[in-house]
């Protein structure tokens, strides 16, 4: 019988995990190779929607997905004083179509629980050296030091992919949209209100949600002119920056959940809005996927669906064509046009949802108060109806 090949994928995100899915059904077996302990905790609540919704079906995990989706009824919207100023009822923007809501990470660990057994999972383990020669690649393990013969190397680590940088290194495709953000989860959700309540000043956005477990989880996003990698040493650090981002804001809510987390010392994600503009996703037998290839950052609203569509994909392709590069051609000659216009939109979203200017903002609040409620939904719906068809094949 002839010796399956073989593929190492580089993290244990949503697009590695959901690769080695849909490589197994491609006949294939991997080795998930990922630097952290175990699956990453935190992140914020990602929305599938559109094409992923028939890979999810596909890959038959939404009883699966059902056990840890939420449903969150309304966003309630208030200004930066505290006032409110409009309430957006999901089901009404949603057109009528199905859509998931999970937490990053819960989607992640479902992702790995159905796992064939064709895809080993390496955890605590980074790449020390790659080397393609020909139709083979050979890697070793930094930790371990175990060597590895593979057919194919899938770059799934994230916006700063060490793959990519080992093998796009002249390459400068990193497109700061000018913005940061940062999310966390913890315990007590007290004087929430609704499901979601959001607060808005000019370049400033602070998100609050209700988890299960009497959790609340909190999203912040603001400007940022220098357009620098955001660095930081260590987790006070984070904390340090979101105390100064925030010092201006008269939402009591807002500082006292940002004193809770940093008091119990909670897990933040905080990092730049950056997109991934690449002139092509593979070089030889090397592939990347998700955020390292395309990252649309979370201002997209299809950045996990995608990656999960680009896994399915690329299966695909890879079952079609008996080469390697001619199916990771096709893989991208497929995905490509509908990477590019959720990218165009990205570039759009963060401007209106977050006005950079004071008269900008009292402009859009300005509307949302005269215009009739019933139009501003219409709106809303309509941008989610255009996010979908954006994502059709």
């Amino acid at each position: 019988m002839a010796t399956k090949p073989r593929a190492i994928i580089v993290g244990a995100g949503i697009a590695g995990l959901a690769a080695a899915w849909w490589l197994d059904k491609a006949g294939w077996t991997t080795v998930v190779v990922e630097r952290a302990p175990a699956i990453r905790d935190g992140g914020y609540i990602v929305s599938l929607t559109g094409a992923c919704r028939g890979t999810v079906d596909r890959m038959h995990l939404k009883p699966l997905l059902d056990e840890v989706a939420y449903t969150f009824d309304e966003n309630v919207i208030h200004d930066s004083r505290g006032r409110e100023l409009l309430r957006i009822r999901y089901e009404d923007v949603s057109g009528g179509v199905e859509g998931l809501a999970l937490c990053r990470d819960d989607l992640a660990r479902t992702l790995a629980k159905a796992l064939p057994e064709s895809a080993t999972l390496r955890f605590d383990e980074t790449l020390d050296d790659v080397v393609e020669d020909g139709d083979r690649i050979t890697a070793t393990l930094r930790r371990s030091g175990d060597r590895l013969e593979a057919d194919l190397l899938v770059g799934a680590d994230g916006i700063r992919s060490a793959v990519r940088q080992r093998f796009w290194k002249d390459v400068n495709c990193l497109e700061p949209l000018g913005y940061n953000y940062a999310v966390y989860d913890v315990e007590g959700r007290e004087g929430l209100g609704s499901d979601c309540i959001s607060f808005n000043s000019p370049g400033h956005l602070d998100v609050l949600y209700r988890l299960r477990n009497h959790r609340l989880a909190a999203l912040h996003i603001w400007r940022d002119d220098h357009h620098a990698p955001l660095v930081l040493p260590n987790r006070p650090a984070g904390f340090d920056v979101l105390r100064d981002v925030t010092s201006g804001s008269k939402i009591e809510i807002v500082k006292t959940v940002l004193d809770r987390a940093e008091q119990k010392g909670c897990a933040t994600v905080i990092d730049d809005l950056t997109m991934v503009n690449l002139p092509c996703w593979s070089q030889g037998r090397v592939v990347l996927l998700g955020d390292a290839a395309h990252c649309l950052t979370l201002m997209s609203g299809q950045g996990a669906g995608m990656a999960l569509v680009s896994a399915e994909v690329l299966g695909k392709a890879l079952m079609a064509e008996k080469d390697v590069p001619t199916a990771l051609a096709s893989h991208e000659r497929k995905l490509r046009p509908v990477i590019e216009r959720l990218q165009e939109r990205s570039r759009t979203m963060a401007a209106m949802y977050i006005p950079r200017t004071w008269w900008r903002y009292y402009l859009r609040n300005l509307c949302l108060w005269l215009l009739p409620h019933s139009w501003v939904v219409q709106w809303h719906a309509n941008s989610v109806k255009t996010e979908i068809d954006l994502t059709q094949f």
